[in-house]
């Protein structure tokens, strides 16, 4: 039997100062960008030259990435769910998430500590469902929800400091709500 890698390093408990939930999804068009991923770091973005924000602002915006491995068939791979709720309705935004749904793209988030993490390097992100809503009463949810999912052959991985630098660089100027 071959010898597989084996974990290098233990791990002490942190400190309770994290916080869950996003603060931003950049999305670019998919395409093998060239990325360079050391050890689940992202640390160069090879050829991507244009993204676009999404701020997020509520707390119905998840990501959720599920391990599967299987003994039997000696496979791995990473199922990533991402939900995002886009308040408002407009003819541009509706148009935008319209044409999510068309084609692969990669996906960058941003959480809520500062984080950023690579979704979809390898094979893409497809928007798997879209909802508009109006709401039923005066307080409820108004705007798009989309679910969107990539399986990949790794985990997202985490951007590095000039990573981020370099993905800060390259974010549209262009907005819905200009």
């Amino acid at each position: 039997m071959a010898a597989c890698e084996f974990i290098t390093n233990g791990r002490l408990l942190e400190c309770k100062n994290f916080t869950g939930g996003l603060v931003n999804a950049y999305f670019a068009q998919f395409f093998d960008i060239g990325a360079t991923v050391v050890n689940s770091e992202l640390t160069g973005l090879g050829d991507l030259d244009e993204v676009f924000k999404f701020q997020l602002k509520n707390t119905g915006n998840t990501y959720v990435e599920t391990e599967t491995a299987s003994r039997d068939n000696g496979t791995i791979f990473y199922d990533s769910q991402l939900s995002l709720m886009l308040t408002g309705l407009t003819a541009p935004l509706v148009n935008q998430a319209k044409l999510l749904s068309r084609d692969r793209m990669l996906i960058f988030l941003e959480d809520n500590n500062g984080t950023f993490h690579a979704v979809g390097l390898k094979n893409g992100v497809d928007k798997t469902t879209g909802t508009r809503e109006l709401g039923g009463a005066l307080g409820d949810f108004y705007g798009l929800k989309m679910t969107l999912q990539a399986l990949e052959p790794e985990t997202a991985p985490i951007l590095s400091s000039g990573a981020v630098t370099s993905l800060l660089g390259i974010v549209s100027n262009q907005y819905v709500n200009d």
